[in-house]
């Protein structure tokens, strides 16, 4: 016969298996949910990288220049150039300042407009087709990929973060390249 001093027992044991489970559970969630585990971790897929060209590599580009829209496979290269990283989700319409900021660079030099997924969806280029400048000096090139390339954009992202010891956050933001690598970085 099982005596009293045991019930306790073997019920304290039960409740702090319970406990553990609840708080591995609950921690699991947090550091799920909030993308905190990937920095405790560490970051999981391919090497981050500065290379533009891992980005070109794996993009389609539709090039707005002469007054004309052309979708090409290859994307042209261009060492020194802006690099304007926009937060992407469907039907997005970009802001006017910043419309009229990328047709005063595209002046001075190319100009990428890479879109960041935010949700996982494919990338809709007639949603930057009113608002990207087709007559500036120099071509403005918008760079699309499927879903399954967002880990090299990403890689190269975080490269760019490495590099600049920056952390690349906001909806709006401009890299400069020099010779194909980062220089700077302007927040919008």
């Amino acid at each position: 016969m099982v005596t009293k001093s045991e019930k306790r027992r073997r019920r304290g044991k039960i409740f702090i298996i319970a406990l553990i489970a609840l708080i591995f559970a609950e921690t699991g969630y947090i550091l799920g949910t909030t993308g905190l585990g990937w920095m405790i971790i560490g970051h999981r897929g391919a090497s981050p990288t500065t290379d533009f060209t891992t980005v070109l590599s794996v993009s389609q580009a539709y090039v707005f220049f002469n007054g004309t829209v052309s979708a090409v496979t290859t994307p042209p290269r261009y060492d020194n150039a802006y690099v304007y990283l926009v937060l992407y989700r469907p039907g997005i319409q970009l802001p006017q300042a910043l419309t009229q900021q990328i047709s005063l660079d595209a002046a001075e030099r190319p100009v990428y407009v890479l879109p960041v997924l935010e949700y996982n969806t494919p990338i809709n280029p007639a949603d930057f087709a009113e608002a990207l400048p087709t007559n500036a000096k120099k071509p403005v090139i918008l760079l699309t990929y499927t879903m399954d390339k967002f880990e090299k954009i990403q890689s190269w992202i975080i490269g760019v973060e490495n590099t600049l010891h920056a952390t690349l956050s906001g909806s709006y933001i401009r890299v400069e390249l020099a010779d194909g690598l980062p220089k700077s970085v302007k927040f919008f």
